[in-house]
């Protein structure tokens, strides 16, 4: 059985254990003071194609200083193409069950293939991402997300007149993930 197999099947699993034994009212579900997440990321050509097996593992870390403020560190790799380590300010409004988010900050990206046109002149790449979580529990969440990857931001910002829906197709993320809450 093959390693993405199992971490599908243990997310799962502990989506549905963190639903049999939500034992307090889900309204009562306050925020958190620090997370920690994985998140099944896909490109927009994978997910379009359906190829589940293309997904981008992701792991999150994220200390919230207010109720609606947070820090966030993330780490991804796209394959054999790219690592990119990212921290992010997290703006979150924590209504009970349901907890939008937006998060915006600077990253670091090391690009493992040299053909990539990713690669560009700089490692230093930036970071949006919004979504939506779902508290099941007061110590468990999931929900989807987004997330724009910029990895030559001179490039973007010096073409920003010209930023079409194709080049935020190549570099967007969609995902679902499963944090535990703290």
């Amino acid at each position: 059985m093959s390693k993405r197999t199992i971490v599908m099947m243990l997310v799962l699993a502990v989506v549905f254990v963190g639903t049999l034994s939500a034992q307090e009212s889900r309204e009562n579900v306050g925020p958190s003071m620090f997370d920690v997440g994985i998140i099944m990321n896909y490109s927009y050509d994978d997910l379009r194609a359906q190829n589940f097996s293309a997904y981008v593992p992701t792991l999150r870390v994220q200390w919230n200083l207010l109720p609606w403020f947070g820090v966030s560190a993330t780490a991804h790799s796209k394959g054999q193409k790219y690592l990119a380590l990212i921290v992010d300010a997290v703006l979150r409004a924590p209504l009970g069950i349901v907890e939008p988010y937006i998060a915006t900050g600077p990253g670091y990206q090391l690009v493992i293939d040299n053909d990539l046109a990713e690669s560009g002149t700089s490692n230093f790449a930036y970071n949006i991402r919004a979504g939506i979580d779902f508290n099941i529990t007061d110590w468990f969440s999931v929900g989807p997300g987004i997330t724009l990857l910029i990895p030559d931001v001179s490039h973007f910002f010096e073409n920003i007149k010209t930023l079409d829906v194709q080049y935020l197709k190549e570099h967007s993320l969609i995902g679902i993930g499963a944090k535990l809450r703290f």
